[in-house]
């Protein structure tokens, strides 16, 4: 009888840690990253903005249309400014890390670009940032980075 009740409980507590793990991932999987891009437009909005394709996303990032499972991105059509806002969702935790990596190779690249090419868009380089949540992967680079970061972390809440 006691082994009997050992074994109840410890399942008991397998099943709660299971339901607990399902219960942790469930917001990142349902985040909708078009949603979040539009409030981040409406907060930020960017000059001649160019709504990116997937075809956009592996000529400037490098990233192949296998390795997200959905994306929204935007950048400014013109080269004279440095905004841009990528959002993805991997297919899986490799393309997140090497979407991550993309993305980061793509920041620095910029900020090289406009070092010596324009000083402000290059202050504006230097205070964006790739951040990696889960599957989900994002680069913002704006003026206002800082309030479009919690826009979307606002997402995984």
């Amino acid at each position: 009888m006691k082994n009997g009740r050992k074994r109840g409980g410890v399942l008991a507590a397998l099943a709660l840690c299971l339901c607990l793990a399902g219960c942790g991932g469930a917001s990142a999987e349902e985040v909708d990253l078009h949603a979040a891009m539009e409030e981040m437009l409406a907060e930020a909005p960017i000059a001649e903005a160019l709504e990116l394709t997937e075809e956009d996303m592996l000529n400037f990032y490098g990233i192949e249309a296998s390795q997200m499972e959905d994306f929204a991105a935007t950048a400014c059509s013109m080269g004279i400014e440095a905004d841009e806002l990528v959002l993805v969702k991997a297919v899986d935790e490799d393309g997140a890390q090497a979407v991550e990596e993309l993305l980061q190779q793509r920041l620095e690249n910029r900020r090289s670009e406009f070092r010596n090419y324009s000083p402000e868009e290059y202050e504006v380089l230097t205070q964006g940032s790739v951040e990696r949540n889960g599957l989900y992967v994002r680069l913002i680079v704006s003026p206002e980075a800082e309030e479009l970061a919690a826009i979307y972390d606002s997402y995984f809440q």
